[in-house]
């Protein structure tokens, strides 16, 4: 039996505006588990650190920091603010594999906004120093999240970053036998002639009765058995006129009816274009992206309902909101 393979491959989806800043890029994996984690704890402050890799690139960016893990730190439900330790340092670089670096935190703002209070600002200092690691602070209440990182003692925001999905192809698994790779090309080559020999045999006849069919319908036309376009016809040369007898009318009711089934005279109207829409009420926890998720399997088509709405801002939508969405995004 040949060995199956499934080919993947990555795509990333852009949150926000690119930079000259780094580049910093989430899983989605990662970014799924930050919303899970921030919408279990909607009291207190909580988070962790990110674990990833940084690779320096040679653009404007500098950098690119590739946020792999998210690793919680534990503390009460009811703490009023993260709290890092050094001991949780230790243990979460201890545990690193090869090639992992922390690469920031995260932490949780509910109901209070997306900034850095000046205790955070001094954890960041603290654990965090170097310039390519980030601050990334969630307020799920505002649907608000942003990142941070302390460039030469001035704390700059990133106004975006990636999410980055693996995919297969055509967006499922393509499973194929290495060694049925020949006879298969061979089968396909067959059976395109077969229908390119099926098309001209079958096209012929067609052709055929288009080219006649004008000869026919004059006959029709100029023949008197049929009693239809005698009376517009020329009289013969040295023939007698004989009187035309024009066909029994039929009561005005039923000309009419006939009118009224007449094919010329039924109008078909065409297919609808215009897109179907539905109405989505904005849940506690959604955003966007997860919205276009749900509903057409394609986080990247977020877009759609931002400008379906007018929303300047996707990262920001209050729950209750009534959305007009697409029931199909390709008919958009």
């Amino acid at each position: 039996m040949g060995t199956e393979s499934v080919t993947f491959s990555t795509r990333r989806f852009l949150l926000g505006k690119a930079g000259p800043f780094p580049r910093l890029v989430f899983r989605e994996e990662v970014m799924l588990a930050l919303d899970q984690f921030s919408h279990l704890h909607s009291q207190g402050e909580h988070g962790g650190f990110l674990v990833g890799r940084k690779k320096d690139i040679k653009t404007a960016e500098q950098y690119e920091i590739m946020v792999e893990r998210f690793v919680p730190i534990p503390q009460r439900s009811d703490a009023t603010r993260l709290v890092i330790h050094p001991d949780h340092n230790k243990t979460v670089e201890l545990a690193l594999k090869a090639g992992e670096e922390i690469v920031g935190w995260a932490h949780t703002h509910p109901g209070f906004g997306v900034f850095l209070s000046n205790f955070d600002k001094e954890q960041h200092q603290r654990f965090f120093p170097l310039p390519w690691q980030v601050a990334y602070v969630m307020d799920t209440q505002a649907q608000e999240r942003v990142a941070y990182r302390l460039v030469e003692g001035e704390w700059k925001r990133l106004e975006g970053y990636y999410v980055l999905r693996d995919m297969a192809n055509n967006e499922v698994g393509v499973t194929s036998q290495n060694r049925s790779g020949p006879w298969l090309r061979i089968v396909v080559a067959v059976l395109t002639l077969a229908l390119l020999v099926a098309g001209v045999t079958m096209g012929v006849p067609v052709i055929r009765d288009l080219l006649h069919k004008p000869e026919q319908s004059d006959q029709q036309v100029s023949s008197p058995e049929h009693g239809v376009g005698v009376a517009n016809l020329p009289a013969q040369a040295g023939s007698e006129s004989a009187p035309v007898v024009p066909p029994q009318s039929a009561p005005e009711t039923g000309a009419e009816e006939a009118a009224a089934v007449t094919p010329s005279t039924i109008s078909i109207a065409p297919p609808s274009s215009v897109p179907r829409y539905i109405e989505y009420v904005v849940q506690r926890g959604d955003t966007l992206w997860s919205i276009a998720g749900d509903l057409w399997g394609d986080s990247s088509l977020f877009r759609l309902i931002a400008e379906e709405n007018d929303i300047s801002n996707p990262a920001s939508i209050g729950v209750g909101t009534v959305l007009r969405v697409p029931v199909d995004a390709k008919e958009r």
